[in-house]
């Protein structure tokens, strides 16, 4: 049962590389040897938000995983993940290859501490896959070395393979820790494997090794797994305890009291192996007190890790405190800021639609005055050629007509006194003369309807009717208006030469059979209707050819203060709706 424990002590665990030395100017470790963890957090918390916030996300990768390894020292195994995945979340968000590397490995070394050796295998098998395609030696080695010690730790059967992995790495990398790791375990392997010849040569190898680094801890290391070979293999005590005196002058003050103690204990028991009961009764003495002081030393280190928790909770717990207040205020800053923005933009869109409806406003009474002239243009045209119509209809009636009526007279005072061959000529010009005097009568008539003159507008109105009915359409009229109801002439003669264009372009270009005239008086304004079954079209296709088009008879309604809808569809007639005021 002893020599279990000798082998225990001396050996240890194989060399898995988590660690390497750190240089003297750290701020982590000059923090941590002077025993001020919470500098040491402060640090690193500072670090991680400076880099963070200045985006250099493989910095800030880097020193998540110094603060995991912070937490690790005190056992914090919860929150040493916890920053671990906050890093992973952003080497994988920024595709920091060599740092997922670093990160996976961080965590699957911490699940294989804790049992989880599962999820462990799982991290360290996708940063030696990541490693691997990246090409970098020294993150494959460091994968290896992690999935080796989980191998180990479940006393796998894949130990030598992977063994053999981390020495083809560890020759690529040419440094001397990771030769001196590499070497240290193949004879760790060999001692238990009972391998003599291969155990001495790779102990051979290593305290070389380990003296070229200059590592005491590495040459006491060393020393231990010689004095057990000497012990275990050999059978030569002497030169075991050799060994264990070489351990014991590298540390005369002590300050690695686990390897001095182990070399105590190595020395009493070959010293008892020796016959030699007084030595291995003082060396077990010191062993016994070099164990007392490292329960000592413990129990002062678990009070210190606890007074550091609670140091680092409280410090936490401020920063927490302090962050959610900056947070607080840089949101309510930000909500401000936004409030601001909204509403210089609003501002700027109210500015906006503004101006824009100004200059459409502009836009709008500029066309309303262009509409205006031409609708006034457009009227006193008409209004000339109304009074041009019964000035030349006056002329033509009044004076025109009655010279050829006098005419007529003076030719029949004639005839008496003529002969038969001159009568016979004077009856020509009397048929030419009838002739003349019909046709200027008409036009007087077209000019200016007589029955406008005598009976007023619905009259002339109901004469159009029946006038301009025929075998393909028929107009009907229908009025509401008493007999005897007359407007102001110049206003029944613009509005009967209104309907007369408006009837026009029925037949004309509606195809109806049927067509209906409406008057009627409301509210002091006169409605006049016109409706047919015609083809219809389309409102937009309104034609606005020249003459008396509906642009013309539009404009007239409009200068009489009256308003003209038009409502029609293809295939379903036309109805026009006129209402001007008295």
């Amino acid at each position: 049962m002893k020599e279990f424990v000798i082998l225990f002590l001396v050996t240890g665990n194989f060399c898995f590389g988590f660690q390497t030395p750190k240089a003297k100017t750290d701020s982590i470790s000059i923090y941590l040897e002077s025993n001020n963890a919470v500098k040491a957090f402060n640090y690193v918390r500072e670090k991680s938000d400076y880099y963070l916030t200045d985006k250099k996300y493989d910095a800030y990768c880097d020193i998540m995983i110094k603060k995991s390894e912070l937490f690790r020292k005190f056992n914090d195994n919860e929150n040493a993940l916890k920053t671990l995945f906050e890093a992973r979340d952003i080497a994988e968000k920024n595709k920091l290859l060599a740092e997922q590397v670093l990160v996976y490995r961080a965590i699957g070394n911490i699940n294989g501490s804790i049992f989880e050796y599962t999820k462990a295998k799982k991290y360290l098998h996708k940063a030696k896959k990541i490693a691997e395609q990246l090409g970098n030696n020294e993150l494959i080695l460091k994968s290896y070395q992690g999935l080796l010690k989980i191998h180990y730790d479940t006393q796998s059967d894949s130990i030598e393979y992977y063994l053999k992995k981390i020495d083809y790495y560890s020759k690529k990398s040419g440094s001397l820790i990771d030769k001196y790791n590499n070497y240290s375990n193949f004879s760790k392997y060999y001692i238990a494997k009972k391998n003599d010849e291969l155990t001495k040569k790779y102990l051979d190898s290593t305290i070389v090794l380990a003296r070229q680094t200059g590592n005491k801890d590495y040459i006491a290391t060393t020393n231990s797994d010689f004095g057990v070979f000497y012990m275990t293999t050999e059978k030569n005590y002497r030169k075991a305890i050799q060994q264990y005196f070489e351990i014991l002058k590298l540390y005369p003050k002590m300050d690695n009291q686990q390897l001095v103690g182990a070399a105590y204990l190595n020395i009493s028991y070959a010293y008892e192996k020796l016959g030699d009961y007084k030595n291995a009764l003082i060396y077990n003495e010191k062993y016994i007190d070099a164990i007392e002081g490292i329960s000592s030393g413990r129990f002062e280190k678990i009070n210190q890790e606890i007074e550091t928790k609670y140091a680092i909770n409280k410090v936490e717990s401020e920063f927490k405190e302090k962050e959610k207040l900056m947070s607080e205020k840089q949101a309510r800053n930000q909500k401000i800021l936004l409030l601001f923005a909204s509403l210089f933009i609003l501002a700027g869109f109210i500015f906006y639609f503004y101006y824009q409806n100004l200059l459409l406003k502009q836009k709008n009474r500029l066309k309303d005055i262009d509409s205006n002239l031409q609708f006034k243009i457009i009227s006193a045209t008409l209004d000339g050629q109304d009074q041009e119509r019964n000035k030349i209809s006056g002329i033509l009636h009044d004076h025109v007509s009655a010279l050829l009526s006098s005419v007529g007279l003076h030719l029949s005072a004639f005839e008496s006194n003529l002969n038969k061959d001159q009568i016979d000529d004077l009856k020509k010009t009397r048929t030419l003369l009838k002739d003349a005097h019909d046709k200027v009568r008409d036009l007087s008539h077209e000019l200016v309807p007589p029955l406008l003159v005598k009976l007023g507008l619905q009259f002339a109105l109901k004469d159009l009717c029946e006038n301009n009915s025929n075998s393909l359409i028929k107009f009907e009229f229908f009025s509401t208006l008493p007999k005897d109801r007359r407007y102001n002439p110049e206003f029944e003669t613009k509005m009967y030469f209104i309907v007369s264009e408006l009837l026009n372009n029925v037949m004309k270009h509606s195809n109806a059979s049927k067509s209906k005239l409406s008057l009627e008086e409301l509210t002091n304004k006169l409605h006049i209707t016109i409706e047919d079954n015609g083809k219809g079209f389309e409102a937009k296709n309104i034609s606005k050819s020249n003459g008396f088009g509906i642009t013309q008879i539009r404009a007239r309604v409009k200068n009489m203060n009256g308003d003209m809808k038009i409502k029609s569809k293809l295939n379903e007639g036309t109805k026009i709706m006129i209402k001007v005021d008295l």
